[in-house]
């Protein structure tokens, strides 16, 4: 497998004002920077844990799109793609949330893998500390074009030609990057950089479990591709687990 890293760098995107409005749906949903408030956390690790479920109780129907696979139908398929924006279970947990305790705290840095196969990235959300590594894998003998964009500026356009390349990048602003491929317009995925330590992607039935937390008063924060953002006070205690339900709507 080949491997190359190439700096976060922003290229040429410009995005016209009139775009760029709070009523704008790329706005609300896509690009969203977290400025986190004044809540310090701890140097060191706590034992407090903070874990529940995070569910959807609007009233809208929510309805993936199906995509039509239009090239490279030998690898991709035939027929359609569903962009699985809304993955929710009988009782109403939403897979796919990025839940995170706003602060102060120093991340850690470490390596995350999304993967190009079958013309689908996966995983379609990792959440990752600010200063952390994403690596891009094609494993599609086709051409992918990974394309991230971070508050309207594209950071990364890496261009992986056969199959087996592997790109590397660093993410050090906190916020939400939107990974495309050039090629093949159904692909998405979404990176939650945070700069706090603490942080979870729910799982298929909507849970999370956040642990480590040193004792205080937190605002956790939710953010998910499809449905607007949510944050809620949580009380940790030394030696404890702290219950939540989110509801977003």
């Amino acid at each position: 497998m080949v491997k190359r890293t190439i700096p976060a760098v922003a290229i040429l995107l410009t995005i016209p004002a009139a775009v760029a409005t709070e009523k704008s749906h790329y706005n609300i949903r896509y690009v969203k920077t977290y400025d986190f408030d004044a809540t310090v956390l701890a140097s060191s690790k706590g034992t407090g844990v903070i874990e529940g479920k995070v569910v959807y109780t609007g009233k809208r129907k929510l309805k993936n799109r199906r995509k039509l696979i239009t090239k490279d139908k030998e690898v991709c398929g035939r027929g359609y793609k569903i962009d699985r924006v809304y993955e929710i279970s009988k009782d109403g947990g939403v897979k796919n949330a990025v839940v995170f305790v706003e602060g102060t705290g120093k991340p850690s840095k470490v390596t995350k893998v999304l993967v190009q196969e079958k013309c689908e990235f996966q995983p379609r959300v990792i959440a990752m500390g600010a200063g952390s590594t994403l690596e891009i894998v094609n494993r599609d003998a086709v051409k992918h074009e990974a394309n991230g964009v971070q508050d309207y500026e594209t950071i990364f356009q890496l261009s992986q030609p056969k199959k087996g390349l592997k790109d590397s990048v660093t993410l050090s602003k906190p916020g939400v990057v939107e990974v495309t491929c050039n090629i093949h317009g159904w692909m998405k995925a979404w990176v939650v950089v945070t700069g706090s330590p603490y942080f979870a992607v729910t799982d298929e039935k909507g849970n999370f479990r956040i642990s480590g937390l040193p004792p205080g008063n937190y605002r956790v924060r939710v953010w998910h591709e499809g449905l607007r953002e949510k944050s809620v006070r949580v009380k940790v205690s030394d030696g404890s687990v702290s219950s939540v339900k989110i509801e977003l709507r």
